[in-house]
């Protein structure tokens, strides 16, 4: 049970009775309090005639707060110290759905928006519902009356085919929330629950869990209720051969290799087929159990490179990789080409310019997967072939991820000397640290320290941290929502104001140039800029909140200059 502060009580106690005059608004009360406490928003689910759906399962998946939009891990190591919560409407399709004040509890950085998936037997949506929060208002949620399809697919010339070895794989959102569940029905295989409209559907033949056959990539337009059934040949797969180029050192260490499909670019979800395979320590390797008719885009790492495109800029991006695409028939072996990963030393101190040991050091350079999306580089490692059997793709991701096969490249912690090491690409990155005592200072609103890393020699770097607690990412949310357009609605609506956004570019401009951003003079004189944009979008108390901050900078450089002057 949640611990409650004495405020705390008393604030509960005005609620509920009505008798009480506390000024204090939302933003201080909860500042006061200091504590995270659970928030409801209400949703109404209806149908397209406006008949209220009773039994739809609302379940909150991730939130959004001024650092970014992300998953709430339900495992009970998320940063909101709390697990959601499914919620199922009533018989006016109303539920309450509970989400976290603070996004992060120990920044007490505050919770912007809720999603949600909502899954119901005879209606469907077709992604994602996404929830600015705190709001008074019933957030509205129309479902469509659900589309179910049968295929009937055929296998040639094989004598030991079932029925059961058929898995379906779709692009519908509702996939996630149900693993691709599908029914066997006679001599078909029936999917239920799907969102009326265009679908991707691939099926394929498992064996032992390997896939062994694949039906063409089908796009279907589905209406609701039982559609047309559709009967589906299936192929042989395929293998795709390959080495790495001569310029990797020989053996390879821990080589691995990620493929996908490249879907077509488009506005809605499209289904992918994806897989890793190890790479041996001559160099080869094969990735098995491919679609023959589907183009690839691969990328891989070694203990010592990561693949990269043929004739493309490493300086062209310092964040994200790209894959290297290859089209069918794959009838010669591949030949990829890499990138060296250039070690990087990450010297941790201490203001005072003591090495702190045990600080976990991580970069997280990214991949731009062709017409997909993005993630961190390498990691984690799944195949498709595994969904069909998982109860809970959300989890079998995190567990993926809180569970490599590999020893990251990207994150290491440091000696006693206070050294780590990591390897990077050439580019810039950013770096972060997690630790229970120390933590960098906040800057743009952000905890993390910009590395930029060359071919040459020497990479190296000093991260000096603070005690933790010294500062609040919740005191910099409207500030990290105007520069990094996190929060939709505070950073759009200043940003708007074509001065302000200029004054926030000064504001960037002159941290960013700054020998030393945490100087005081520097923060100081940022910080009024900050305070003179938020005057002019018309917030007056953000405007006071930062004029605070510079006065505290100011007073901070004045005690150094006297101090400076008293012992010479």
């Amino acid at each position: 049970m949640m611990r409650l502060s004495l405020l705390a009580i008393v604030v509960w106690l005005c609620v509920a009775t009505g008798h009480c005059s506390l000024s204090a608004d939302e933003n201080d009360l909860f500042t006061i309090v200091g504590e995270q406490t659970i928030q409801t928003v209400s949703v109404e689910v209806t149908a397209p005639n406006g008949d209220p759906i009773k039994g739809a399962v609302v379940t909150p998946w991730a939130l959004r707060y001024s650092q970014g939009h992300g998953h709430w891990l339900s495992n009970g190591k998320d940063r909101s110290e709390m697990m959601p919560e499914s919620a199922r409407t009533n018989e006016d399709g109303l539920a309450n759905v509970s989400y976290p004040f603070y996004r992060d509890a120990s920044e007490k950085s505050r919770t912007l928006q809720v999603s949600v998936h909502v899954r119901h037997e005879s209606f469907s949506l077709p992604d994602a519902i996404h929830i600015d929060v705190p709001s008074d208002d019933v957030f509205a949620i129309e479902m469509q009356p659900a589309a179910s399809i049968l295929f009937r697919p055929i296998v040639p010339n094989d004598d030991d085919f079932t029925l059961d070895q058929i898995q379906v794989l779709r692009s519908d959102i509702g996939s996630w929330e149900n693993s691709y569940r599908r029914e066997i029905q006679d001599d078909q295989v029936r999917v239920n629950q799907l969102y009326p409209g265009a679908t991707d559907f691939l099926l394929v033949r498992l064996v032992d869990g390997k896939p062994t056959h694949f039906s063409e990539m089908m796009e279907v337009e589905l209406k609701p209720g039982m559609n047309t059934p559709v009967d589906v040949p299936l192929h042989p797969a395929t293998s795709v051969p390959g080495k790495l180029a001569d310029s990797v050192s020989r053996p390879v260490i821990d080589g691995r290799l990620l493929a996908m499909t490249v879907p077509p670019k488009s506005a809605r979800e499209r289904a992918t087929w994806q897989t890793w395979t190890h790479v041996d320590a001559d160099g080869t390797f094969l990735i098995e159990g491919w679609p023959r008719d589907q183009s690839i885009q691969i990328i891989g790492l070694t203990k010592t490179h990561r693949v990269h495109p043929t004739g493309s800029d490493p300086k062209r991006s310092s964040r994200l990789g790209n894959p290297v695409m290859v089209d069918p028939p794959f009838d010669t072996p591949l030949i990829l080409e890499m990138e060296t990963l250039h070690v990087c030393q990450v010297q941790v101190q201490s203001l005072d310019d003591k090495p702190l040991g045990d600080v976990k050091v991580t970069a997280y350079p990214n991949v731009l997967w062709t017409n997909w999306g993005s993630q961190v580089y390498g990691t984690p490692l799944t195949r498709s072939a595994d969904f069909f059997d998982a109860p809970n793709l959300l989890a079998y991701f995190q567990n993926r991820r809180d569970q490599p096969r590999f020893p990251s490249l990207f994150s290491d912690r440091t000696n006693r000397n206070g050294l780590a090491t990591i390897k990077l690409p050439v580019g810039t990155w950013g770096l972060y640290v997690d630790d229970d005592r120390y933590e960098i200072p906040i800057v743009l609103g952000r905890r993390n320290v910009q590395m930029e890393v060359s071919d040459d020699t020497g990479n190296s770097i000093v991260v000096r941290l603070v005690p933790k607690g010294t500062d609040l990412l919740g005191d910099y949310d409207k500030l990290a929502g105007v520069v990094f357009g996190c929060s939709t609605r505070e950073g759009e609506r200043i940003c708007a104001l074509p001065e302000v956004r200029e004054k926030m570019d000064e504001f960037v401009r002159r941290i960013q140039e700054a020998k030393a951003p945490q100087d005081p003079k520097i923060l100081a004189e940022a910080f009024m800029v900050v305070s003179d944009a938020f005057l002019k979008a018309g917030d007056q108390d953000e405007a006071a909140k930062w004029r605070r901050k510079a006065l505290k900078m100011k007073v901070k450089l004045t005690r150094a200059i006297s101090k400076e002057e008293s012992s010479n």
